[in-house]
């Protein structure tokens, strides 16, 4: 009997110790994020956008342009929707009105989302890549 209850003690122990990769409003609450990466090539330095999870899921931030804000989901399958999206409306040229572009479709369309300790990751049709900022 004891040889059976030290391995299953142990298998018990490895399952309550592993974790799901589901992202929960939990973890994201109060926290702030810096852009650092769109499709695994870091941004140069005329770019940045950041965004910032306040109570009860509201979302702003920056966009690379103009600021954002709106109510963000999160869904059963591991994607983030950002609804009621507003923002400010100015131009600042073509590259950082497409990188703008880019990342408001994804939270505004869903975006598959991950968080890995000090990084949060939004896949979409494009990979954007945050670092927690403090």
């Amino acid at each position: 009997m004891k040889r059976l209850a030290v391995p299953l003690l142990f298998v018990l122990f490895c399952l309550g110790c592993s974790s799901t990769s589901t992202v929960t409003s939990e973890q994201l609450k109060y926290t702030q994020w810096q852009l650092s990466k769109v499709n695994g090539l870091s941004l140069d330095m005329s770019q940045s956008a950041s965004m910032r999870f306040i109570e009860a899921m509201q979302i702003n931030g920056f966009a690379g342009c103009n600021k954002f804000f709106g109510e963000a989901v999160l869904t059963d399958d591991d994607s983030i929707v950002v609804n009621k999206l507003g923002m400010t409306r100015k131009s600042c040229g073509e590259k950082a009105d497409e990188l703008e572009r880019s990342l408001l479709t994804a939270l505004r369309e869903g975006a598959a989302i991950k968080l890995e300790g000090e990084q949060l990751t939004l896949q979409g049709t494009h990979r954007f890549t945050f670092i927690a900022k403090n």
